[in-house]
């Protein structure tokens, strides 16, 4: 059996106590809290910002002064990330995978990608991978916290011609005004 300072990882909880238990304080050593320089007063809450194991209370700034998501993320699960533009300005997604959903049942925002080539099959789903444009970053129409935001997204093919300039279209008005031929398909992402 560990010794009560000893931590042990268990299914229900990240630091070995039972899951809705709260480790009772050790006035021999410091706590954890008082260790940290940067302490939030309670044990769970909303507005937290975490950054390399520290706890701040506040609202971080939503884009750095380039354009891009300020996001902090260590990605601990190795999950597979990618850059999409929105609205002009970079964002990053966690690829999920693709996803067979009926739009007329779930909700669904849309996705573009700025393809050379994409051949869709008589239901709308691509018969093969599209020939995307390299370099090119897919385009959302919305993010988290807007009305019309989806996790699941439809993806729409914007088929341009082998001299256009890379990231060029940064938003989907850029996309609708393009001029562009835009094919929506039935391939879903998660």
């Amino acid at each position: 059996m560990p010794a009560d300072d000893e931590f042990q990882l268990t299914v229900g909880s990240l630091v070995g106590l039972p899951l809705g238990t709260v480790r009772e304080s050790d006035s021999s050593r410091p706590s954890a809290a008082a260790a940290s320089a940067s302490t939030v007063d309670e044990l769970e809450g909303p507005n937290w910002i975490v950054t390399a194991g520290n706890v701040q209370r506040g609202t971080p700034t939503a884009w750095r002064s380039d354009g891009i998501e300020a996001l902090t993320f260590d990605n601990p699960f190795g999950q597979v990330m990618e850059r999409v533009w929105f609205d002009g300005k970079v964002v990053y997604a966690v690829d999920l995978g693709r996803v067979a959903v009926d739009p007329s049942q779930v909700k669904v925002a849309q996705e573009y990608q700025v393809v050379h080539e994409v051949e869709l099959d008589e239901q709308g789903r691509s018969l093969s991978p599209a020939q995307a444009v390299e370099g090119q970053l897919n385009i959302y129409d919305t993010v988290p916290g807007m009305e019309r935001y989806s996790p699941i997204w439809q993806f729409n093919y914007v088929v341009v011609p082998r001299d256009y300039v890379v990231n060029s279209l940064r938003s989907e008005g850029d996309c609708l005004t393009s001029g562009y031929p835009i094919l929506k398909s039935q391939d879903f992402e998660n």
